[in-house]
């Protein structure tokens, strides 16, 4: 979703005008003068849209895509085509639809609303409070703080000082440690015929209430769809939470946890000091990732995985307990 408190849009271009720009011809007879909008998700597409399709893995997507056109392979064509898009093939969809994106699409500048802040926040006056801004009641701002353009934060929340906050929707009591970052843009790069370059990141963070973040940790926003973090999440100090990724009700993450982008976790799950997650890695309700683990395939609900590369603790045990014997032999 394309916020456009946080974003804008440039104006529509015609089908044929954009497969100009990416040196693809239309497969469709008429379809030239179809009017893009936006960019958006594969799996959230709609009409009006140009979205992209790169990774056969990522095939089941394509039953909910309904975007107008996709960027696609020569060999990946015949998929897009069965669900009714118009497939533009290009050599390197991803870079293609990343090039677009920027193009079609720029963070707001000059927000002319006032900013809204209850009479009984607190705002320290070294803070730098952005336009359109929106701070509940009894919410505190510490020094040097920096919330920039159109954040909203909930009701007697915290954000201790040095800490920074963009393109975020804060619910109530949540806790925001010193020199953490909120809503930054995530770690995508892309490389094609002109050089490598970042992805540009047009999603947000959404944070329900009680969220607690610790220091130097950073949440950053989504690519295209929001990086989610639900009611009751505890994260320690210096975590990585990567773009795109759903973080369930009542989970906790130790420090020095990283978590890949586009990642689903559900509902009070246990991530020890150090744990890793893959990218696309879905962990079921109530799972537990032991520290140091390299989570690399999914986890079940209610499983306890450990070791590199992770896998259910028994079996991690045993493997251990059977590397110790044949080293002493």
């Amino acid at each position: 979703m394309i916020d456009e408190n946080f974003y804008s849009l440039r104006a529509p271009i015609s089908l044929s005008e954009l497969a100009a720009n990416i040196g693809s011809d239309l497969p469709v007879p008429g379809a030239g003068d179809d009017m893009i909008e936006r960019p958006s998700a594969l799996l959230t597409s709609q009409p009006g849209s140009v979205t992209f399709f790169a990774n056969k893995r990522r095939k089941n997507q394509l039953e909910t895509a309904r975007a107008t056109a996709c960027l696609t392979t020569k060999a990946l064509a015949p998929f897009v085509a069965n669900t009714g898009m118009i497939a533009l093939v290009t050599e390197n969809p991803r870079a293609a639809f990343a090039r677009l994106s920027h193009e079609m699409v720029r963070v707001r500048q000059n927000n002319s609303h006032a900013s809204k802040i209850h009479k009984t926040a607190n705002v320290h006056p070294t803070a730098i409070i952005g336009e359109n801004v929106s701070i509940g009641a009894g919410s505190k701002i510490g020094a040097h703080c920096v919330i920039d353009d159109s954040v909203t934060i909930g009701k007697t929340c915290i954000i201790e000082p040095l800490a920074r906050v963009s393109f975020t929707v804060m619910g109530d009591n949540c806790h925001i440690k010193s020199c953490a970052v909120i809503g930054g843009s995530g770690f995508g790069v892309v490389e094609d015929a002109q050089g490598v370059f970042n992805i540009p990141h047009l999603g947000r963070v959404i944070m329900h209430d009680a969220v607690h973040i610790g220091s130097n940790s950073c949440v950053d926003r989504g690519q295209l769809d929001d990086t989610i973090i639900c009611k009751d999440v505890k994260i320690d100090n210096l975590v990585q939470i990567a773009h795109n990724v759903f973080i369930g009700e009542g989970t906790m993450i130790a420090g020095h946890a990283g978590i890949s982008g586009s990642c689903v976790i559900g509902k009070n799950c246990r991530f020890g000091g150090r744990a890793g997650l893959a990218d696309h890695i879905t962990v079921g309700d109530g799972a537990i990732v032991a520290a140091s683990a390299g989570v690399m395939s999914d986890i079940p609900a209610g499983e306890m995985y450990s070791g590199i590369p992770a896998m259910p603790v028994k079996e991690h045990m045993r493997t251990v307990v059977a590397l110790k014997k044949l080293v002493k032999k």
